[in-house]
């Protein structure tokens, strides 16, 4: 009989390449749980405080420290070790005074730096579908698995951005996928990197919307699904090391 509920572990050589993890000494690492982020996608929480922030050396003294409450992913304490932290999620550890944002960078698709505490309950989060529900409201997906809600349409748009309080998931800004927005690159070959939009593309039966983007004088098409607003002239918030 099959094991129900999906697998607690994962083959260390089937890990995602960027998680530092030995490959050899062991056969099998933790795994993410179902959640917000995808596991291709994101770091269980474990492995993100003891093999990428390094703050302790075991799984064991991971799993006690999160069990007793001591970090908190967008304003919610998770005590799951599995939890799957991912793109632009903040993990705040009261007990050390940090506060960590995920991003990609040049280096590595998902890495923390480290934020001011005055943006500990702000994130950018990237509309992802939106759909009428029943009275007809309007209710927005974003790339994090939550859902919002609101009376009336606001005039957002799939691949626009929100700046949301977290976690009252109160709505503060949003900024739209046009040309002069401020993007970050997410996935593919220049992931990590900043430039701004100069043309918008419509997409076809065979081709997705394309963006053309300008990196410091360099002009490159991307894929819309590739590619975050970040905010207009200067981004939103801190996303790069100090």
């Amino acid at each position: 009989m099959g094991h129900m509920g999906g697998q607690r572990r994962t083959k260390r050589h089937a890990a995602p390449a960027y998680w530092p993890i030995p490959r050899k000494t062991h056969q099998f690492t933790i795994t993410t749980s179902p959640g917000p982020h995808p596991k291709e996608w994101s770091y269980p929480l474990a492995v993100l405080i003891r093999d990428v922030l390094k703050l302790v050396k075991t799984y064991r003294e991971a799993k006690a420290s999160i069990k007793e409450g001591n970090f908190l992913i967008d304003g919610v304490v998770r005590k799951s070790p599995n939890f799957p932290v991912g793109l632009m999620d903040v993990l705040d550890i009261p007990i050390l005074n940090k506060v960590f944002r995920l991003i990609p960078t040049p280096k590595n698709p998902l890495m923390p730096i480290e934020i001011p505490e005055s943006e500990k309950n702000l994130k950018l989060c990237k509309v992802k579908n939106k759909t009428t529900v029943k009275g007809g409201a309007i209710q927005y997906g974003f790339h994090d698995g939550r859902t919002i809600k609101m009376e009336s349409d606001i005039g957002l748009k799939p691949s626009d951005s929100c700046l949301i309080e977290i976690p009252s998931q109160k709505i503060i800004k949003s900024f739209k996928m046009e040309p002069d927005a401020l993007i970050l690159v997410t996935h593919g070959k220049m992931v990590g990197l900043i430039g701004k939009v100069l043309e918008i593309k419509p997409g076809t039966i065979t081709r997705p919307r394309m963006a053309t983007i300008d990196f410091n004088g360099t002009n490159k098409e991307l894929p819309i699904d590739t590619i975050f607003v970040i905010g207009k002239g200067e981004p939103a918030l801190t996303l790069q090391r100090g």
